[in-house]
Formats: structure tokens, sequence, C-alpha cells
């Protein structure tokens, strides 16, 4: 006998697993890719092109998309990147394309599309903000994303502040407490290890290595 859910629930079911895809917790990435594909006018010599990452409570990001090389129209660039320090998702308000001809006379530049892929080399892309820049920048300026409100980005629960590293503790999640971060996160206290021992992530606290005592002198 097939049962049949009530039109009200069916509604309730597909809203709980549209929250439940928006909420879930995005890894810190140390290595992203940027994905651009040019329009009808190449991208001069000597131009200026970086990324920037905007994220709340801390200093923007910088990060230089070329070296002074010219890109001809209708290419597609796939720029790997490296942070020196990791990128929390959930923290992150906007990112913008910064542009800025080499000369006073370059036309406008067209982005046809442009996104950041946090998992290079995954399975599946996962953007950031979920979101592909697509305009026009004239001499100078930026295309960037809408701003997310950063009420929105508070954290939930303990999930959403850890960094996925154990020697510096727990992070807990409590916005109204005074030393707490942009998005309500506390950092952990760093683990303690006894005298002689240092604490290593995914092994805990280790001491030194034994150095093999050197072998002894054959007899004469």
């Amino acid at each position: 006998m097939k049962t049949r859910l009530p039109f009200v629930g069916i509604w309730s079911l597909v809203i709980a697993l549209a929250l439940a895809g928006s909420n879930a917790v995005a890894v810190p990435a140390t290595h992203i890719q940027v994905h651009i594909v040019t329009g009808a006018a190449e991208l001069t010599a000597g131009s200026v092109l970086e990324l920037r990452i905007y994220e709340a409570g801390k200093n923007v990001r910088r990060l230089p998309l070329t070296h002074g090389e010219a890109w001809p129209r209708d290419s597609t660039r796939i720029i790997p990147l490296t942070l020196a320090e990791a990128l929390d998702p959930g923290a992150v308000l906007r990112f913008a394309l910064y542009y800025r001809a080499a000369s006073p006379l370059t036309p406008p530049w067209e982005v046809v599309a442009a996104d950041v892929d946090l998992s290079p080399g995954g399975g599946s892309t996962q953007r950031l903000l979920n979101a592909t820049l697509s305009g026009v920048i004239a001499r100078q300026g930026e295309l960037a994303t809408e701003e997310r409100d950063a009420g929105s980005i508070a954290c939930a629960t303990d999930a959403d502040c850890d960094d996925h590293r154990n020697c510096n503790g727990h992070e807990r999640c409590a916005p109204r407490t005074a030393n707490a971060d942009a998005r309500g996160c506390l950092k952990g206290w760093p683990v303690v290890c006894p005298v002689n021992q240092v604490c290593t992530e995914g092994h805990g606290c280790r001491g030194p290595d034994l150095v093999a005592p050197p072998p002894e002198a054959a007899p004469k």
C-alpha cells in the first residue's frame, strides 16, 4: 500500500533539504583555482589583474593573477593559487576581480565568466560564494559579487568555527563573548604537552625521535 505525503509535508521536506545544503560547513582552503573566460578584447601586456577577497574582520586579500603578460581575446585561463593563510569560505563577504589597464587608451575589458574553485583537483567544483562574475570593467575598477550581510555569517555551532587543527585547541561559537571574532568564534587553548614533547597534527603530543646509539667499535 502506497502512502502519499501531504502537499505541505512535501514542501517542508524540500525547504529543509535546501537549508541543509546552504548551511553545509565549508572546509578552509589553502589551494584555490581561478577560472576566467575572456571576451572580445585582449588583456594588454602590462595591465594589472588581481583577485580580491573580502573577509569579515580581516584585511582584504590581494592575489595577483597576471605578471605583465598579455592575454588573447576569447580565451580561458585557469590560475592555481596557494594561500599563505587558509581561507574560511564562511567568513567571505565578497570577492572581486580588480583590473587596471596598461594605457589610458585601452578599451574596457570584458569578462565572460570568472569563478573561484575551492577544491581544485576534487571530484566536483565548489565555487566560492557559489558565484560567477560576468561583466565589463573600464580602464580601472572592480567586478565584484554582491556584498553578504555580515550578520548572516555569524556562527551557529562550534563546527562553524572549527579550523580542523587540533594542536591550537577547540574553537567555540560564542557570538556575545568579548574576545569573539567577526563571526562570533572564540579561539581554543593550545594543547599543553608534557616536558620534552610537542603537539603534532594527527599524532598528538610526541617526544623527540630516539637516536640509535653508534655501533661499538670492533675489538682490535
